[in-house]
Order: structure tokens, then sequence, then C-alpha cells
């Protein structure tokens, strides 16, 4: 739906073009052409059809919105980069899962999103379409139901091809359309993905590059053997920043608030004593709030400070493009 849409809005304001070889066709005195009849029809039904996607995306987009609630407590993590950075075999190699793979332009076009277990922490992973230079406005807002995962996401994972002699034209077309989208604030990690396609000597002048403008920055491999091992550890350490263990204690006969815990946060354990609940879990700020809104005990472990901790997108302007961007 989403392209077909950016196909018809691309098509409309160039119906004119389209039939000016029924121009030298002349009618009677008051008549149309059949020129300006066909354009006519074509533009109604265009429109017609161009209103019909759009009441479907909003469906989709409300569907969207109610797994969206659903998952409200995991941490989600988003994969963005520009088109064939290798963002589906990421996907596939940490949820060892199926998923669709190909080499070529926009082989992702809906979002899919797979649980990542690393030791004992739950992410949520979500694919989502790729990014190419001078992506024209209407294709973005056509893409919207897919990219507003991206504005929802605790962490975005913006996965650059190392091997690719523009990377950094890449990463500066990603970041315009964060911009756009209105999720420039995120937090990102940088995961240079390829890496196995270099050699030492570029390998290492791509670290020194890198290290010297960002500390959130990984190098991974999808293919290679433990390729993705900088990235696991990368996921936990902002997994457990944004949602620290607590210690919560609760009535045993309190259900709505056992229940909102499962829902909303990470349960690791629990044990009775007497007639008091006890259990650890990882919780964040606002589920921590309405914990002890609702009447708990919650004891939040201090947490640790992490030099590592992604930072966001940009600095709440639009990126500029005079020169590579960190």
């Amino acid at each position: 739906m989403q392209v077909e849409l950016a196909q018809l809005e691309y098509m409309l304001p160039r119906l004119t073009r389209m039939w000016t070889h029924l121009e030298r066709y002349k009618a009677g005195i008051g008549m149309r052409g059949p020129g300006e009849t066909q354009l006519e029809t074509d533009r109604r039904l265009i429109n017609h059809r161009i209103k019909l996607l759009k009441e479907r995306l909003r469906d989709v987009e409300r569907s969207r919105e109610i797994q969206r609630q659903a998952r409200q407590g995991a941490f989600k993590a988003s994969l963005v980069g520009y088109t064939n950075a290798g963002k589906s075999s990421i996907l596939r190699a940490l949820s060892a899962s199926e998923v669709h793979v190909e080499d070529r332009l926009f082989a992702t076009l809906d979002p899919l999103t797979r649980e990542v277990v690393i030791d004992d922490t739950h992410v949520l992973v979500t694919d989502t379409v790729g990014f190419i230079r001078k992506l024209p406005h209407h294709l973005v807002a056509s893409f919207r139901a897919t990219l507003e995962e991206v504005t929802e996401a605790d962490l975005l994972l913006h996965v650059i091809d190392a091997s690719a002699e523009h990377w950094q034209e890449h990463k500066q077309v990603v970041d315009q359309v964060l911009f756009e989208l209105g999720a420039n604030e995120r937090p990102v990690l940088l995961v240079f993905n390829k890496a196995d396609l270099l050699d030492d000597e570029q390998l290492h002048a791509l670290h020194e590059l890198v290290s010297d403008r960002v500390t959130d920055a990984v190098f991974v491999s999808a293919t290679a053997e433990d390729g993705l091992e900088p990235l696991r550890r990368a996921l936990v350490s902002a997994s457990r920043e944004g949602r620290p263990v607590a210690e919560v204690e609760m009535s045993v006969a309190d259900g709505r608030l056992l229940a909102e815990l499962h829902r909303d946060g990470e349960v690791l354990a629990q044990r009775t004593e007497n007639d008091r609940l006890i259990l650890r879990a990882r919780v964040d700020d606002a589920l921590i709030g309405r914990l002890r809104h609702g009447g708990a005990e919650v004891r939040v472990a201090e947490r640790t400070a992490d030099k590592r901790r992604p930072r966001p997108a940009s600095n709440g302007g639009p990126p500029e493009h005079d020169e590579p961007q960190w």
C-alpha cells in the first residue's frame, strides 16, 4: 500500500504529459478533446485511489498502535540505516529466526519485530525500511506507517555499511530523514556492519576515524561467527541503563499491581514472605511512579554510570551537509 501510494502521488502531477499525443485531436465547438477527457478521468480515479489507500494506512497505524501498547514495558530498539546496509541480516542473526534478506533496494518495506534474548535481558528489535539519498518528501510521508516504529524506540541502531565507499554520505542521509520524522532526539548507537569485508589496515583506519569523534559505535559482522557480540553487549548495557533492577514489595492480594508489573516490566524473580510478595524486576521510571502511587514499596538499585550511553541523534536541528556529521 505504501509503495502504491508513493507511486500514485508521484504520477498525479505528471499526468498532463502522458496524454500529449491526443492533443492533435480536436472535438466540435464546445466539446472536449479525447486527451482532456482521459486526463480528467485518470485524475479522478487516482485521487479516489489515493484517498482509499490513506484510509487503509490509517487503519494500519491504529492496529500497530495497539501492538505497541502491548509491548509498552519492553526495551525496544529499531534498526535504521541506508538501504542495503545489512539491517535484516543483523536481525536474523540476533534473533536466530527467519527474516527475509535480499541484496536489493527496499527489500524490507513493513516493520518486522523479533524478541532478542541476551543472558537475562529481553530486547524487542525492529527492522525498518532502508533510506536512500534525496528521498522525496511524499515518499517519507507514504512510509510513515512503517517508520513510526522509529519514533517509539528506546534506542536507534544506525546500521552503516563499513565497506561502502560513501558511508559518511549515507550516514548524513539517514540523519536527515530521522530529523524529518522527529526522531532526531532518540538515543543512537552507530553499528558499522560488514566489518569482515575490510582488511586489517582498512579496519584499523576506520576504527581511528570513528573513535576520534564518537564513543557510541560498534563494529560487527552479521555473517561472521560471534560477529555480533559487540552489539549484543551494547544492547544489554543500554537496556539495563534505561530499566534498572528494582525490588518491589506489595500485598499478595494486590492482583492489579502485580499484573501491571508483569505487563510493563520484566520480572526476574519473586518470592512470598508472610502476606507480602517480593519481586525483582527491571522497571522504568514511569512504572516505578505508578507502582509507588498504587501502594507498593520500590527500592531501586543505584544506577551505574555508563560512558558508552548512546547519545541523541542530533542536537535538535537539521543535520548540516557541508562536512561529515558525528
